[in-house]
C-alpha cells in the first residue's frame, strides 16, 4: 500500500474512534439532566408536602387552644353550677324547715278527727240517687258526705287524663253541684294511690311521685267538674299519694280500692282560718289543714 493510502487509512480509524467516544459521553450528559430534573420535581414534592404539613400543624395547634379555651369556659361553668345547686339546696332547706315551723304554728293542738256530717236532705236524696244510677264508678258515704270514685275508672295506669267514660258520672255530679240543694255546699277533691311507685314513663308524664300523681288526678277531676260552669272558688284539691290506705297494698283487690278520688261536700263557713295571715284554713269535720296561698320562701 503506498504512503498516502496508509495516512487516508489511518484518519478514517480516527475519526471513527473520535466519534464513538463523543456519543457514550453525550448520553450520559442526558442521563445526568434526567437525574436532575427528577431530583428538582422530587424536592419540589417534598417542598409541597412541608408546607401542608406545616398548614396542617397550625390549623391544629389553633383548634387546640380554641379547645383548651372551650374546656375552660365548660369547667367554670360547672363549677358555677355545682355552687348555684349548693345554693339551692341549701334554699331547699331553709324553705323545708319553714314550711315546718309555719304547719307546725298553725296545726290544732287537739287531734283531729273527721266528724260525721249529714247532708240536707234533698242533697242527701240526690247523692243517694246518683250512687244508685252509677253502682258500678262510685260509692256514697252519707255519715260523712263523700263520694267516692275509684281511681281505676278515672284514669289509666300511671296516667291523670279522665278516660272517656268517666265524664258521664262526672257531669252527673255537677249536675247535683249546681242544683239548689248543694247551693250552700263546697267541694274538695282528694287523690289517692296505691303504694307502687311511678315508672319513668309515669315520671315523664311529670308525676314523679305518688303524691304528684294523686294531686294531679284530683285536679284533672276538677276541671271536668268546672266545665259544668260551677264556681271555682268552691272547689279544693288536694292528694295524699299512698299514705291513706283503707285496704292492705300486698294484693290487686287492695291496691284498687286504696286508688280512688274522693269528693267531700263541705258547707260554707266550714273551712276556718288559723293564724295572724288568715291564710291557713282547718276543715274541722275532715281533718284537712290546707294552705290558701303559697307562703313566701325566703
Amino acid at each position: 500500500m503506498k504512503k498516502g493510502q496508509w495516512l487516508s487509512a489511518l484518519a478514517a480509524v480516527g475519526l471513527v474512534v473520535s466519534v464513538g467516544g463523543g456519543c457514550k459521553s453525550l448520553d450520559e450528559y442526558r442521563q445526568l439532566e434526567m437525574s436532575h430534573r427528577t431530583a428538582l420535581a422530587e424536592k419540589a414534592q417534598v417542598e409541597s408536602e412541608l408546607y401542608d404539613a406545616r398548614t396542617l400543624a397550625d390549623s391544629l395547634r389553633t383548634k387546640l387552644t380554641a379547645t383548651e379555651g372551650e374546656l375552660e369556659t365548660k369547667s367554670q361553668l360547672i363549677e358555677n353550677l355545682q355552687q348555684e345547686n349548693d345554693r339551692l339546696d341549701s334554699a331547699f332547706a331553709s324553705a323545708q324547715e319553714t314550711l315546718e315551723k309555719l304547719a307546725a304554728s298553725h296545726m290544732p293542738t287537739e287531734p283531729v278527727v273527721i266528724k260525721q256530717t249529714k247532708l240536707p236532705p234533698a242533697l242527701d236524696s240526690a247523692l243517694k240517687e246518683f250512687a244508685t244510677q252509677y253502682p258500678n264508678d262510685v260509692e256514697y258515704n252519707e255519715q260523712t258526705g263523700a263520694i267516692k270514685w275509684k281511681s281505676d275508672l278515672l284514669f289509666a295506669s300511671g296516667s291523670d287524663v279522665v278516660i272517656e267514660t268517666a265524664p258521664a258520672s262526672l257531669s252527673k255530679f255537677s249536675e247535683i253541684l249546681n242544683s239548689p240543694a248543694a247551693v250552700d255546699f263546697e267541694v274538695i277533691i282528694v287523690g289517692h294511690t296505691d303504694d307502687r311507685q311511678p315508672g319513668a314513663e309515669t315520671s315523664a308524664r311529670g308525676h314523679p311521685t305518688n303524691w304528684h300523681l294523686s294531686v294531679h288526678r284530683a285536679i284533672s277531676v276538677s276541671n271536668v267538674i268546672l266545665q259544668s260552669g260551677y264556681d271555682p272558688a268552691r272547689v279544693g284539691v288536694m292528694g295524699y299519694g299512698e299514705y291513706r290506705p283503707i285496704a292492705p297494698n300486698d294484693n290487686e283487690k287492695g291496691r284498687t280500692l286504696n286508688r280512688r278520688v274522693e269528693i267531700y261536700l263541705v258547707e260554707h263557713g266550714e273551712l276556718v282560718a288559723y293564724g295572724d295571715d288568715g291564710n291557713v284554713f282547718f276543715a274541722p269535720e275532715l281533718g284537712l289543714v290546707f294552705a290558701k296561698a303559697t307562703p313566701r320562701l325566703p
